[in-house]
């Protein structure tokens, strides 16, 4: 896959938006729109840095769609790390308290 290809892959993956993109980057949407396009222009390299930390991935894996995302995190890891930091004190301790009972009973 190319650069495109796995920047829609990944928006997917995190039910990301081109607006939601647009604000975490800084980038403007009509700008990642004209990178996210069927016949796109490739990104300068700094918007393509800003892109992969948007998205938790690196920008090798974004160019060369490269196996690994990410050397140390796995997508459903990351996945986890992110929905946990957007709930609210009282669902994370119920995801907490949830975990540790599931742990116990392995």
């Amino acid at each position: 896959m190319n650069f495109s290809e796995n920047v829609h892959f990944e928006m997917e993956c995190k039910g990301m938006i081109i607006k939601e993109l647009s604000q975490k980057t800084g980038i403007s949407e009509n700008t990642l729109k004209s990178y996210l396009k069927s016949n796109p222009v490739e990104p300068k390299a700094t918007n393509s840095v800003k892109i992969a930390r948007a998205l938790g991935v690196s920008v090798e894996y974004l160019v060369t769609g490269g196996t690994e995302k990410t050397p140390q995190i796995p997508a459903e890891t990351r996945f986890v790390t992110e929905t946990f930091d957007a709930l609210s004190e009282n669902d994370k301790k119920s995801v907490i308290a949830l975990l540790k009972e599931m742990k116990s009973h392995r």
